[in-house]
């Protein structure tokens, strides 16, 4: 009954001050409500265990060579595999899957076809994964093709449904399970459903085909080497250093993919083997970044709290007869240690409620807001854990906002306290031990706003850094698209369609350039080839060529606005007949073909009976993906030349514009359709659009840490205001002294600066201090602004300073304003 008392006390408490309640309310709230959302992220994608049996069993598996991974990060080759496969002995199941699901249409006898995107996948993966299909089964030895047709995979027998696409397309009916649909016109029968929370490799995933490995040596003798994704099931009580050992010796007992290698590697050198948990593989990319912005959120909490500890200590003055009168009664200091923690604990309690509506709120949004490639988004929910965090920072915020007054409060001077009048001591603003510690409150909040603000502007101009890079072609103005043809089509009908799809468009008249190929910064396309030949400078040495191949039309370097900076471009008189050419970038004539690299001739044969190729002119490096990593050497040929090389490949267009190039999508669309409407397109967005898909996970951590940042300075300002304006009313009888003995308003408003400002500048050199030590985290994240830049901390420094004078002019012009007739007779 007491405890219930003091909570009905506590909220008249807060009903007779409404402002100071909502204040502090949304504050708590914020605080709250993004700790605890960040907290679930954190949580779902870091430390919640992999829906699968034992998943600190099951593991990634990583081919290097020299201690170098290939050029698609966390991928293995087929020889490797299969010598690992077939011979395991610290692992239950090995299997594989493709890195990157590609798009199918899916059609059934009624019904709208659907574009979906399908992984592919062995039949041991699911075994690896312990995962169970709900209906039906998963594949099989016997579902897996045989044979392997050169340049395109054997039609599959089976596919199986992701939960979702089972209840879109079949309103989750079991007659499902057995029936007969169409894969890109291939006729497959679907063998299972997966269940609900299933999603790999990632979570667009929604339905999957067998996989199938083929061995290094064909049949025909040339060599085949092949990468993908591998996962293992380890036996219990085997670690994935036993299994990495036993990894290596399988790998290197498998045939020599030779040269072969050099393409995927850069090296000849015998494999190497790694073996890491899954989940710590998934999450490689983001989890730096999430450690980093749990720690900014925890300071924004802080700073919540804080700052409501503050205002509590700035009304604990104000309420110290209240308390004087409360001890000469009888009561204990137990008594007011309890009654101050339970009016803390109502204000955290209604933050704490607005705030897990923030928190909802904010979940609903997640799937948008993340970008497509962030893992684990399933798993992140407000779930028991979630909730616990949510209580355990709520009981902190009660006890540190109610035990900060009551320390002050408990020893008071009774008799003191009854004669005088609440007013302050002439004596001076913060040299009361109160005082003193609100001063350091708000020097506490004003740097930790200083802190993440510097983080803040930091990643902010990485960002920007990131969306001005250059990287060698011009995104503006560009249309960009992905067509699926039917597998009828072979090579060189494939460039016929290509061909008049883009004779189609180019009569637009807003339409500058047009073009195809099988490649496109950030679409997956191309080939990787590796080759000897000679040094140009010293024909006795030869050279390992590295090298990524683009099968394009003449007029794709002019799409892009590629910059030539020696000899010619691929032109329309570069056929079959003709001699073949290819045009290579900077980086591959300067670490291949020395300082005249036109006219030189590289082994590199499209085609069996083919001639080596003369290089016939040099285009500036582009960035194909992040702009971070080092360009890569690449080679363009003309698909008029070699065909065969787009044998199943998809093509992607490349439409310039004078005007908005989705005004172009229509036609582009049209186009595909009148030359064949099995022709799926897919992905057409601008190439704007793909720079900034691209920058979506710099773009997500620069906005929250700024939202961070916002948020911590805006909760400072109003602490210093609210604890400033506290202060004012105290020594309103002062500052009336002051001005019936002639004070004027400039020096009235002086003297609540000189109170204040000091806080504040003391707050941003401590936070300045601390950006120093703490922006050293932030390095790995940034491009083209150091972790130190002088600018950015000075800029911080001088914006924080800014905002608490704002803070500060209120209350000083409010004690300006002080009439001494009124405060002097009250």
């Amino acid at each position: 009954m007491t405890l219930l008392h003091d909570v009905r006390y506590a909220i008249r408490l807060l009903r007779r001050e409404p402002g100071y309640a909502l204040v502090a309310v949304l504050t708590m709230a914020l605080g709250i409500g993004a700790a605890t959302t960040l907290f679930s992220v954190t949580y779902g994608v870091l430390m919640k265990p992999l829906p699968w049996p034992d998943p600190d069993r099951v593991v990634r598996l990583t081919e290097m060579r020299k201690g170098q991974q290939g050029r698609i990060r966390g991928t293995i080759t087929n020889g490797a595999y299969l010598a690992w496969r077939e011979r395991a002995s610290t692992a239950e199941a090995i299997g594989a899957y493709s890195i990157v699901p590609g798009a199918m249409t899916l059609s059934r006898g009624s019904g709208e076809p659907v574009r979906v995107q399908v992984g592919r996948a062995t039949a041991s993966l699911f075994e690896a994964l312990g995962v169970r299909p709900i209906r039906g089964r998963v594949f099989a030895e016997a579902d897996t093709p045989s044979g392997f047709r050169r340049g395109t995979p054997p039609d599959p027998a089976v596919i199986v449904l992701s939960y979702s696409l089972w209840q879109e397309w079949f309103g989750g009916r079991d007659d499902a399970v057995g029936s007969v649909v169409r894969a890109d016109e291939m006729p497959v029968a679907i063998a299972g459903v997966m269940p609900r929370e299933f999603t790999f490799p990632d979570r667009d995933t929604r339905a999957w085909l067998p996989m199938t490995i083929g061995s290094v040596m064909t049949d025909a003798g040339y060599q085949r080497l092949m990468i993908f994704g591998a996962l293992a099931r380890l036996k219990p009580g085997v670690s994935p250093q036993q299994a990495a050992a036993e990894g290596t010796v399988r790998a290197r007992s498998a045939p020599d993919p030779g040269f072969t290698a050099v393409a995927m590697f850069g090296s000849t050198a015998p494999p190497e083997m790694a073996v890491t948990s899954a989940a710590d593989a998934m999450t490689a990319d983001v989890r730096p970044a999430l450690q980093i912005l749990l720690a900014a959120v925890a300071l924004l909490l802080a700073t919540a709290t804080a700052n409501v500890a503050g205002l509590q200590l700035a009304r604990a003055t104000v309420r110290r007869r209240e308390i004087a009168v409360r001890v000469a009664i009888g009561a204990g200091r137990a008594r007011i240690v309890r009654q101050l923690v339970v009016e803390s604990g109502v204000l955290a309690a209604a933050g704490a409620a607005a705030g897990m509506a923030l928190v909802v709120a904010l979940h609903r949004a997640l799937p948008a807001l993340l970008p497509s490639d962030f893992p684990r988004v399933a798993d992140i929910a407000i779930d028991p854990h979630v909730l616990a965090f949510a209580l355990a920072i709520v009981a902190a915020a009660s006890v540190v906002c109610g035990l900060l007054p009551a320390a002050q409060l408990a020893r008071v001077d009774v008799a003191g306290a009854l004669a005088d009048d609440n007013a302050a001591s002439a004596a001076g603003a913060w040299r009361s031990h109160t005082a003193r510690w609100r001063a350091g409150v708000m020097a506490a909040q004003i740097a930790v706003a200083c802190v993440l603000l510097v983080g803040a502007a930091l990643l902010a101009r990485s960002f920007v850094a990131l969306m001005r890079a250059d990287r060698g072609y011009d995104p503006d103005h560009v249309l960009t698209a992905r067509v699926d043809l039917p597998r009828r089509y072979d090579g060189p009908a494939r460039a016929a369609f290509a061909d008049r799809v883009l004779e189609r468009i180019r009569s637009s008249p807003r339409v500058v350039h047009a073009a195809a190929g099988n490649a496109l910064p950030f679409v997956s396309g191309g080939g990787n080839v590796g080759f000897k030949m000679p040094s140009p400078s010293n024909p006795s040495v030869m050279l390992q060529v590295q090298t990524l191949t683009r099968i394009v039309s003449p007029e794709y370097f002019q799409s892009l606005r590629l910059r030539v900076t020696a000899g010619r471009l691929l032109s329309d008189a570069d056929t079959l007949t003709a001699r073949p050419v290819i045009v290579v970038n900077r980086s591959f004539a300067r670490r291949y073909l020395g300082p005249s690299p036109v006219g030189t001739r590289v082994p590199l044969a499209f085609g069996e009976g083919r001639p080596d190729c003369d290089v016939v002119g040099v285009v500036d490096d582009m960035r194909q993906g992040d702009v971070t990593d080092p360009p890569a050497p690449e080679a363009f040929a003309s698909y008029h030349q070699m065909p065969a090389r787009l044998l199943n490949a998809p093509l992607v267009f490349v439409v310039r514009t004078d005007d908005d190039p989705t005004l172009h999508a229509v036609a582009l669309r049209t186009a595909v359709r009148e030359q064949d409407p099995a022709a799926a397109v897919d992905s057409m967005v601008t190439l704007d659009e793909r720079v900034m898909t691209s920058l979506a996970k710099p773009r997500l951590y620069a906005a929250l840490l700024t939202g961070f940042a916002i948020a911590a300075l805006a909760i400072a300002g109003v602490g210093l205001f609210g604890v400033l304006s506290y202060a004012v009313a105290q020594r309103s009888r002062e500052i009336g002294v002051r001005t019936a003995l002639g004070a004027q308003r400039g020096d009235v408003i002086a003297l609540v600066l000189r109170q204040a400002m000091p806080v504040a500048v003391a707050g941003v050199a401590a936070g300045l201090l601390g950006s120093f030590v703490l922006t050293a985290y932030l390095a790995a994240f940034l491009y083209g602004v150091a972790a130190h830049d002088p600018a950015t901390f000075v800029a911080a420094g001088a914006s924080v300073i800014v905002v608490a004078g704002i803070a500060c002019v209120v209350p000083a012009r409010r004690a300006a304003a002080v009439d001494p007739v009124v405060v002097l007779k009250g």
